[in-house]
This record gives structure tokens, sequence and C-alpha cells, in this order.
């Protein structure tokens, strides 16, 4: 199971949840991971109960291009040998050997499909409009993903984010402050002219900048290991990849109306940052 080494400066918002306990009939605990997610936390779900090769998943390599880094599954499952990425990660890893690569497709289909079950039994409400997953196969460079906050095009909408950590070596996250936390940090020092007049995903990347170029966090650390599932938004939560190597990790975009609390979205909460923070600003102008 994950160590998590809780740095005392940064609220712990991270809770273990073992899904069998869940499956055997809690049905408050199924409520509360909804609840949970909803408000930011970040989830690591114990006894998940996946179907995973690992040793086969571990069994190849991907070329080390920067086009590969997070491969969408379509181009995996559905190559197009037309296009050099496409190539590149088919044969780049696999050569000609077609039959390993068809065990390979298979376990990737298979597991890409237990995921979006897995996700609809955690949250049955929930209406998926779309689903994407992200293969990660590469090793992250030192450099690849300092703290940050995500931002994902595609307006008002509520995502759902799952990580399963495939490889032999641990996937380590540095994982600080929450989104409000960090705007109530660093909001003086903020464009509030500037970021009133963007939308929400672009309000995301100009916050995230701090982070990125300004300053360093006290920082949680996290270490996956081979096997672990954690689920969080992660617009709404600063982290950062420190190292690892091969991972999947799920983006479903989700009608906000099926939230629990569609309040919780994170339209809302940036409009109750600006309205908390951008007045201030202009008076002092």
């Amino acid at each position: 199971m994950a160590e998590i080494i809780i740095h005392p400066d940064v609220e712990n918002y991270i809770i273990e949840v073992d899904w069998q306990e869940v499956r055997n009939g809690d049905e408050r605990l199924r409520a509360g991971i909804v609840q949970w997610f909803e408000d930011g936390h970040l989830i690591l779900l114990k006894n998940h109960g996946l179907r995973v090769d690992y040793e086969l998943l571990n069994s190849f390599k991907m070329p080390a291009s920067e086009t590969l880094r997070k491969l969408p599954y379509r181009r995996f499952l559905y190559p197009k040998p037309w296009k050099r990425d496409h190539r590149l990660a088919i044969f780049g890893a696999f050569g000609f050997d077609m039959r390993k690569y068809l065990w390979v497709r298979r376990q990737v289909k298979e597991l890409n499909a237990d995921l979006a079950r897995l996700s609809q039994e955690l949250f049955p409400n929930y209406r998926f409009l779309r689903e994407q997953f992200s293969w990660r196969l590469l090793e992250t460079p030192d450099t690849a993903a300092p703290l940050h906050i995500d931002f994902h095009s595609g307006g008002d909408m509520h995502y759902l984010r799952l990580f399963l950590n495939l490889d032999v070596q641990p996937r380590v996250w540095e994982i600080s402050h929450r989104l409000d936390e960090t705007v109530l940090r660093y909001h003086e020092d903020m464009d509030w002219p500037r970021l009133n007049a963007l939308n929400a995903d672009m309000f995301f990347n100009q916050t995230g900048d701090y982070l990125r170029n300004d300053v360093k966090d006290p920082c949680h650390v996290a270490k996956f290991h081979q096997g672990d599932l954690w689920l969080c938004d992660t617009r709404k939560i600063s982290h950062g990849v420190l190292s690892g190597n091969r991972t999947v990790a799920t983006h479903f975009w989700v009608d906000r109306q099926s939230m629990d609390d569609p309040s919780k979205r994170i339209e809302v909460q940036v409009a109750n940052l600006r309205a908390k923070y951008g007045p201030q600003a202009k008076a002092a102008e």
C-alpha cells in the first residue's frame, strides 16, 4: 500500500478507503467517497480488485519520445500506420512481435473497461459524457512535472480522475495545498484584473504559474506502489510528479448536474475566489 509522509504545514486531506467494505454494502462509505472527491480530497482506494497483468505491462519498453509520454489509448489500440508517432508507439515497442502487441492490446482494453466500470460503481449517479485513458509508459524526468494545478479545456464541466501505478517502481508525488489555500496564500501577488478576464481553465493555468515559477510550498510526499489506485480532482489539488514510470490515468468528463452537489464544481469555486479577491485588487489600484 502507498506510503505517505505528511507535512505538518499542509492540511491532511488524504483519505484511505477499503473498496471491499463498499461492495459488502456500506452505502454510507460510498456516499462519503463522492462527498470527499467533490470536496477536493485525495482518496486511496484499497482492495480495488482490478485485474491487471503487471508482468506483461512491464515486459516491453516504449521509445523515449516526448510524443509518447502521455499516450492516448486510441493511438495504442487503433494505430494509424501512416502516422509516424503511431508507428513509433507500436513498432518501437514491439518490433515485429505482433503476437505480443496483441496480448498487450487486449490487456489495455480490458483494464480500460475495468476502470470505467469501477468509476461507475464509485459514482453511480454520475453521467459520464466522455472517456479518456492516458497511458504513461516512460520514465518521468526530474523536471517533467513540478508542483502545479491542472487545467482541462471543456468549459463548465466536472471531471473524474483515477490513477493506477503499473510499474515495479513506486510513483512518487508531492502534494501540497488545495486551490483555495493556494490562492489565499498568494492572492496579494496575483494579477486579479487579468485573472478576472480569463475563463476558469486559464485561471488554473495562471494560478499554477505561481507554484511552478515563484514559490516552493511544503508538501506531503506520497509513494504509490505497484497496484495502488488513487483518485482526485487535480484541478483542486497542487501536485507534482517526482518519479515514476508506468501508470494509467483516466480523464472522464461528467455532467455537472449529476454531481452530488453541483455547487462544488470548479467553476463555482473559481467564481467565489474572484468575488472574494478580485474587488480587493481593484480597490488597491
